[in-house]
C-alpha cells in the first residue's frame, strides 16, 4: 500500500537523549533525593511516560516536584539533534508525506526541545505527547489519537510508517496496524530488531536511500 505519512518517536529517534538525560537523572536523583541511579535502572525504565519514569527513578510519588527539578536543571544537560534529522524531515515532506511525532514525553518537554534544539515546528503536521492519551507503549491504543488525526487527513494506519528506537515502539505500532521501522540510535541494535521481526536502519538519513 502507498505510504502517505511518517510518524516518529522523539527521544533517541529525532534527537539524542540518552547521554545527556541519563546524566541529568543521576544528578537530580543525587541532589534532590539522595539517591544513586545506575545505568541498569535507567535502561529498565527508559521509554516509559515521563511522569512514570521520574517517579520510578527518584523513588517518589510526587511527579510534579520531580518534573520541576528536571525543568530547573535541563539547561545543564541539553539534548542534541541527530545529524540528518532535518534533512530527512524536509525530504519526506518534499515527497508529499505527512509527518508527525508520537512520544511518551510531556508536552512541556517536547515544546522546549522544538524551541531550543531547535527543530522547526513547521516540519510536523501532528504532535502527540503523553497528555493526549491514557495509554502508553507498548499498548497499541497509544496510537488512537494519531489514528483519528490520520483519518481526518484521509490516511489509513496501514499507509503510515512509525519510526522508533525501542521494542516498545515496535510492539505498539504493529499492534495498531501501522508499518514500523526501527532506528538504531537508542538502546536496540539492528540484530535485536530483526530478532523480533522488524526491519531497522542505522540512522534516519538511511531512510532516504
Amino acid at each position: 500500500m502507498t505510504l502517505k505519512a511518517v510518524l516518529f518517536d522523539h527521544d533517541d529517534t529525532l534527537v539524542a537523549t540518552i547521554d545527556s538525560k541519563w546524566d541529568q537523572h543521576k544528578h537530580v536523583a543525587k541532589t534532590f533525593y539522595q539517591k544513586e541511579i545506575t545505568d541498569d535502572e535507567l535502561r529498565l525504565h527508559w521509554g516509559k511516560p515521563l511522569n512514570t519514569l521520574l517517579k520510578l527513578l527518584y523513588g517518589t510519588d510526587d511527579a510534579e516536584t520531580a518534573l520541576a527539578h528536571n525543568i530547573a536543571t535541563r539547561d545543564q544537560f541539553p539534548k542534541r539533534l541527530h545529524s540528518g534529522t532535518i534533512e530527512t524531515l524536509l525530504a519526506l515532506r518534499a515527497q508529499g508525506l505527512a509527518t508527525g511525532i508520537v512520544t511518551s514525553t510531556a508536552r512541556i518537554s517536547l515544546d522546549y526541545d522544538i524551541e531550543t534544539i531547535p527543530i522547526p515546528a513547521t516540519l510536523f503536521d501532528y504532535t502527540q505527547t503523553h497528555e493526549e492519551t491514557e495509554f502508553h507503549k507498548p499498548d497499541q491504543r497509544v496510537f488512537l489519537p494519531a489514528i483519528h488525526w490520520l483519518s481526518t487527513q484521509g490516511i489509513a494506519p496501514a499507509e503510515t510508517l512509525y519510526i522508533g528506537d525501542t521494542l516498545l515502539d515496535m510492539q505498539a505500532a504493529l499492534g495498531a496496524g501501522l508499518q514500523f521501522l526501527g532506528v538504531c540510535t537508542g538502546l536496540v541494535t539492528a540484530d535485536e530488531f530483526a530478532a523480533h521481526g522488524a526491519k531497522a536502519i542505522a540512522r534516519l538519513p538511511d531512510l532516504l536511500r
